[in-house]
């Protein structure tokens, strides 16, 4: 934030600048400089967004600054009420957030575009209700996909990417940005009452996608260009936090921790796991009901994990029925860096942090006790962790799994 009117926002392999109207006589070059010198911080290339109705010495700064434009785009807005509404054809169908052809969907969006928003990064934001993609599948082959994302706290629908100009997507969009309906997987949208559909297009590259939107009711407000700076060096090849589901490496590390540890989950059946050596485990009841406290037990623990491991390797962050995450310990948290995935308090569910070759790692029982158990397991995680949780949680309740006296 700068001036409470520009937002930064750092991804971890880029950024990007977003503002509102500045004010007049706003020293232009000190703010793109300031904006540059936290970017080269962060060795992250940075993006900038420029509209037609920014002052002209914005871009001057930019490009003083080492700033290189991109194409044009038109910006498109359109009110929901006034989207088409197009069914597809009978033997087409219309499938929301849809794994089942997610690969073929990368497919058809890597050799589409160019999108105001690629899927790749789309996804890599994580699964949230406000983010979706349609598909448009005919028997088993794909059709067409667009993701869009509902931009909470405004009016806003935008548009992010379609890969074939298809009206029906934009009909379905609207269907679910104003129905009524609470729909399970779009309560969010349907709560939010938005009333508009933005979208960007560059007329050149894409003038059938151009011409199906002002068709449908779009009509261009104003034209945008994205200038580009990059730090010295390469910047990061992925982000610090990676979203794991239904994914294979997810599914590998559930199986090889329930194998390893006999993970029996149980509301009634205590410990949950069988206890390895080393390991020590601790009641939760000291820290239960306090959320400072709660939060200091979750930076002993993440700072714990970092130290206990050798630069580069990513940890692992599990939570039982809920999406678990890989991520660098040393790349999140923190002032403009991504949330930090890992928690150690079990408030309400397991949680569980693993290094991948499971050598360490905690896990948090939240039934046994009343308010829950913490296991640390590892050597170098205890020797980093131990006197910190029992000043935190007082004396341990068991040593390599027997009762402590």
């Amino acid at each position: 934030m700068d001036g409470g009117r520009l937002v930064r926002t750092h991804y971890g392999t880029h950024g990007v600048v977003d503002h509102g109207p500045l004010p007049s006589g706003t020293d232009l070059p000190a703010l793109v400089a300031r904006q540059r010198d936290r970017f080269e911080a962060h060795r992250e290339p940075a993006h900038w967004p420029v509209h037609a109705h920014d002052p002209p010495a914005l871009t001057r700064a930019l490009h003083t600054a080492g700033f290189v434009p991109g194409p044009e785009r038109s910006v498109l807005v359109a009110a929901l009420t006034d989207l088409p509404t197009a069914p597809p054809p009978p033997e087409e169908r219309l499938r929301e957030n849809d794994r089942v052809s997610a690969d073929a969907v990368r497919l058809l969006a890597a050799a589409s575009g160019p999108h105001r928003r690629s899927l790749t990064e789309h996804e890599a934001d994580g699964r949230a209700f406000e983010r979706r993609t349609l598909t448009l599948v005919r028997g088993a082959h794909v059709r067409a996909a667009s993701w869009a994302t509902l931009r909470t706290g405004t009016p806003f629908v935008v548009l992010e990417g379609m890969t074939a100009p298809r009206a029906e997507f934009l009909g379905e969009w609207a269907r679910h940005a104003s129905s009524g309906r609470v729909l399970p997987l779009w309560w969010v949208w349907t709560q939010a009452e938005a009333r508009l559909m933005a979208a960007e297009t560059d007329p050149a590259t894409q003038p059938d996608l151009h011409g199906l939107l002002l068709a449908s009711g779009f009509r261009e407000v104003t034209s945008v260009r994205t200038l580009t700076w990059a730090p010295p060096g390469a910047p990061a090849p992925v982000r610090p936090v990676t979203e794991l589901h239904d994914d294979p490496e997810h599914d590998d590390l559930w199986d090889r921790f329930t194998e390893r540890f006999f993970f029996t989950p149980s509301a009634t059946v205590f410990p949950g796991v069988v206890e390895p050596t080393p390991s020590v485990t601790w009641a939760a009841h000291a820290v239960a009901g306090s959320p400072d406290r709660v939060s200091e037990l979750n930076r002993v623990v993440r700072r714990a994990l970092a130290a206990s491991v050798p630069e580069g390797e990513h940890l692992y962050s599990l939570g039982w029925q809920h999406t678990g995450h890989r991520y660098d310990p040393r790349r999140v948290g923190g002032d403009e860096r991504p949330r930090h995935p890992a928690h150690a308090f079990p408030d309400g569910d397991y949680h569980i942090n693993l290094a991948g070759d499971l050598r360490l790692g905690t896990f948090g029982h939240p039934w046994e006790h009343d308010r829950g158990t913490l296991c640390v397991f590892g050597r170098e995680l205890l020797a980093e962790v131990e006197a910190d949780l029992n000043r935190l949680l007082g004396a341990p309740l068991r040593r390599d799994g027997q009762q402590i006296g």
